[in-house]
C-alpha cells in the first residue's frame, strides 16, 4: 500500500499545484475589473466550470488511451486531473464576490453558508463513490467499448453533469450581482460631502498573516485525513479495497453532513459571543483533541502484509450481482491477493513500512471518535478565519487577497498528501498526527498572542458603518 499512497498523493498535488498561482491571478484580475459579473470575471468563472467539465469527461473516458501503449494513459490521468486544478481557483472570484456583497454584520453568516455549500460536496462526493463501488461492482462496456462504466468513471459522469448545471448557473441570465461594498463606499463618501474617492486605511497585516497560517493549518488537518483514509484503513485494520472505499466513503459523508450542519452556527454563534473566542475555543480546541486522539497508545499489533512466490495463482474473493451478500462482504477477513509482479500478499500493513511493527494499532472506536471531534471543531475554525480575514481587509475590493487566502489552502491541499506520502509511509502514525498536533497548537498559540488586532478594519475616524465586530467588546 506504501507505493499507493505515494502514487495517490501525487495525484491530489497535480490537482491543487496548479490552482495556487492561478488563485492570485485571479484575485488580481477581479480586484481590476471589479466583480464576478463583469465581462471578463464572469469569462473566468464561466471558462473554470468548462475546464471542470472537461477533466472530468477526459477522466472518464481514460480507458480509450490504455491501447496507445506506454505512459499514455498516466499521463492522461495527470492531465485530467490538472485541469480540473485549474477550476478550483474560481473559488477565489466566489469568496471576493461574496465579501463585496454583503456588510460587516452579514459577513461572517454569508461566508458560513459558502463554506457549508463547499462542505457538501465532501457529503456527496464520499457517499456518491461509496453507492457507486456497490452498483458497478464490474466493468460494463457501452457506446462501442469507447465508454467503460465503472466505480470510478462513473464518478467522473456525474461530476461532469454537476459542473454541466454550474455553467447554467453561472451565466447572467441566472446569476445577477449585488454590490454592497461598494455602496458602503458611496455612504462613507456622501457623509463626508467629498466628490472624490476615499481612501481607506492600510489593513492590518499581522493579522491577516496569522489568520492565513491558522487557515493552512485547519486545511491541512483535513486534508491529511482526507488523502490517508483509505491507505491507513487498509494498513490498520487488513481490509479490502472495495470495503475500504465503501467505510471511508460513507465517513467523509457523515463528516461532511456534520460540518455542513455546524458551518451555519458560526454566525449565529458570532452575533451573540465574540467570534474571535467561538473561532478558538468551539472551533480550536476540538481539532486539538481530535488530532490527539488519532495518536495511538495502546492496542492489538498492526497486522503484517506478507507476499510469497507461488505457483497457484490466488485472487481476491469476489462476488457476483446476484448473489452479492453484504454481511458476507462485511465480514472478509485477511484474504490474500496476487500482485502484478505475480506474488501473493495478504492484506494489512506492507512489510517496507517497517514502523507498523513497533507501533500500536489505532482503535477502530478511537478513530472515529478522534475524527468526529476534529469535524466538529473543522467548520468553526475555517468559516471565522475567512469571515475575520475579510473584516479585517475593509470594504475595499478583496480579489488578491482572497486569491492568496484561496492559494495557501491549495499549498495546504500540496504539502499535505507530500506529508502523508513522505512521514506517513517513513515513520508512521505516531509522528504523523503528533507533529499535526503541534501545527494545531501553534496556531491556537499564535491567535492568542494577535488576539486584540483580530478586529475589522476600525472605520469611525471616517464615520464609517463599523459593524457589531467594532465594538466594545472587542
Amino acid at each position: 500500500m506504501g507505493g499507493i499512497l505515494g502514487k495517490g498523493g501525487s495525484w491530489v498535488v497535480d490537482h491543487s499545484m496548479d490552482e495556487i498561482p492561478l488563485s492570485v491571478a485571479m484575485g488580481k484580475s477581479d480586484l481590476r475589473h471589479g466583480s464576478i459579473a463583469s465581462v471578463t470575471s464572469r469569462f473566468a468563472c464561466l471558462a473554470t466550470v468548462t475546464f471542470f467539465i472537461g477533466g472530468n469527461v477526459m477522466y472518464s473516458l481514460l480507458y480509450v488511451f490504455q491501447d496507445a501503449g506506454g505512459r499514455v494513459s498516466y499521463w492522461a490521468m495527470f492531465v485530467s486531473r490538472f485541469v480540473v486544478g485549474v477550476s478550483s481557483a474560481n473559488v477565489t472570484l466566489c469568496r471576493s464576490y461574496l465579501a463585496g456583497s454583503t456588510t460587516l454584520k452579514e459577513r461572517t453568516s454569508g461566508i458560513a453558508i459558502i463554506a457549508a455549500a463547499q462542505s457538501l460536496g465532501f457529503v456527496v462526493g464520499p457517499g456518491i463513490q461509496a453507492v457507486m463501488t456497490i452498483l458497478v461492482p464490474s466493468e460494463t462496456k457501452t457506446a462501442g467499448g469507447w465508454i467503460i462504466w465503472d466505480k470510478f468513471t462513473a464518478c467522473g459522469w456525474i461530476a461532469a453533469a454537476l459542473g454541466l448545471i454550474n455553467f447554467v448557473i453561472l451565466t447572467p441570465w441566472v446569476f445577477q450581482e449585488f454590490n454592497i461594498a461598494e455602496k458602503e463606499r458611496a455612504l462613507i463618501q456622501q457623509r463626508q460631502g467629498r466628490n472624490k474617492d476615499i481612501k481607506l486605511p492600510t489593513p492590518d497585516y499581522l493579522p491577516l498573516v496569522g489568520i492565513l497560517f491558522s487557515f493552512f493549518v485547519s486545511i491541512f488537518i483535513f486534508v491529511l485525513l482526507e488523502t490517508l483514509a483509505e491507505p491507513f484503513v487498509s494498513d490498520q485494520y487488513a481490509w479490502e479495497e472495495d470495503k475500504c472505499m465503501i467505510v471511508v466513503g460513507i465517513s467523509l459523508s457523515v463528516g461532511g453532513l456534520i460540518a455542513f450542519g455546524i458551518f451555519p452556527m458560526s454566525g449565529v454563534l458570532s452575533k451573540r459571543y465574540d467570534e474571535r473566542k467561538v473561532m478558538l475555543y468551539p472551533g480550536y480546541i476540538p481539532l486539538i483533541i481530535g488530532t490527539f486522539l488519532l495518536i495511538p497508545f495502546a492496542g492489538k499489533d498492526i497486522p503484517i502484509s506478507v507476499c510469497y512466490n507461488t505457483t497457484t495463482t490466488m485472487e481476491p474473493t469476489t462476488f457476483s450481482t446476484e448473489s452479492y451478500n453484504m454481511t458476507d462482504y462485511w465480514n472478509q477477513g485477511i484474504l490474500p491477493y496476487s500482485d502484478e509482479d505475480g506474488e501473493t500478499c495478504t492484506l494489512g500493513c506492507p512489510e517496507s513500512q517497517e514502523w507498523c511493527n513497533d507501533v500500536n494499532q489505532l482503535p477502530l472506536p478511537q478513530l472515529a471518535v478522534g475524527y468526529l471531534i476534529v469535524m466538529f471543531g473543522y467548520p468553526l475554525v475555517q468559516s471565522l478565519n475567512m469571515a475575520i480575514f475579510s473584516k479585517i481587509l475593509g470594504p475595499k475590493p478583496q480579489g488578491l487577497w482572497m486569491g492568496v487566502l484561496t492559494a495557501v489552502g491549495s499549498l495546504a491541499r500540496v504539502l499535505g498528501p507530500l506529508f502523508v506520502s513522505a512521514v506517513y509511509t517513513m515513520l508512521g502514525t505516531v509522528w504523523t498526527f503528533s507533529i499535526l498536533l503541534v501545527g494545531m497548537v501553534l496556531a491556537f498559540i499564535e491567535l492568542h498572542l494577535i488576539y486584540p488586532r483580530l478586529v475589522p478594519m476600525n472605520l469611525e475616524e471616517i464615520q464609517g458603518h463599523v459593524g457589531p465586530a467594532g465594538k466594545e467588546k472587542y
